[in-house]
């Protein structure tokens, strides 16, 4: 059964990966690289949950404000080269090598006497468009065949009228009830066994319930 982990627990990570991060853009600096870091998902919301006593997560974006045409022409080596820096970030600190997956890179914690996962730290690679659009680096793993992958940015996943509808819930002293909410729904899937609703569409999910039961 999922429950809300208390800030006081996750702080020190949060804090962490806070000085991994901004070590990660000093390094990129050097590479003509400059980034920001933002803090975002369930983190940001102060509504991180885990599995009994399963490990959690905070999600982080990376948002490349400039860099060379190199990069931006050769998405790969982007990746690749923020990944390096996150490695040589982490490398004093609990983390593991982050890994590479389709939306972002991973760094893992492990528990001190096994290989058990305790904690984990997604960091998504962000730019904004000519348009103010928010894209997100994708690397389709092995998209053409064996070997053959692709990377490109994708638009980022935006719902309506969510921020406002947060703001309107939190004036109103409602915040409690969306958190209720969305830990009821996030156990009712766990209990169906329904892992297709990602944490932020259940989010979504409970915020637009509670917003539409007072302000319909």
């Amino acid at each position: 059964m999922y429950y809300f982990v208390d800030e006081k627990e996750y702080h020190i990570y949060k804090v962490d990966c806070s000085n991994t991060l901004k070590k990660t853009c000093e390094l990129l600096k050097k590479k003509n690289i400059i980034a920001q870091f933002v803090l975002v998902g369930s983190g940001a919301r102060n509504m991180v949950t885990r599995n009994g006593n399963g490990p959690y997560d905070l999600d982080y974006n990376l948002i490349i404000v400039k860099a060379p045409d190199e990069y931006w022409n050769d998405l790969r080596k982007l990746k690749d080269t923020i990944r390096n820096a996150l490695n040589k970030a982490v490398g004093g600190n609990w983390f593991s090598d982050a890994q590479d997956s389709t939306s972002c890179l991973t760094a893992l914690l492990h528990f001190s006497d096994s290989p058990k996962v305790k904690f984990s730290f997604d960091v998504a690679i962000i730019c904004e468009n000519s348009n103010g659009k928010w894209m997100r680096l994708i690397h389709n793993k092995n998209m053409w065949g064996i070997g053959n992958d692709q990377y490109t940015w994708n638009e980022v996943p935006y719902s309506m009228n969510i921020k406002v509808k947060a703001d309107v819930l939190k004036r109103n002293d409602l915040w409690q009830e969306v958190r209720d909410k969305y830990l009821n729904l996030k156990n009712m899937y766990l209990c169906r066994m329904d892992r297709s609703h990602t944490s932020f569409t259940v989010y979504v999910e409970a915020l637009n319930q509670v917003h539409n039961k007072y302000f319909r």
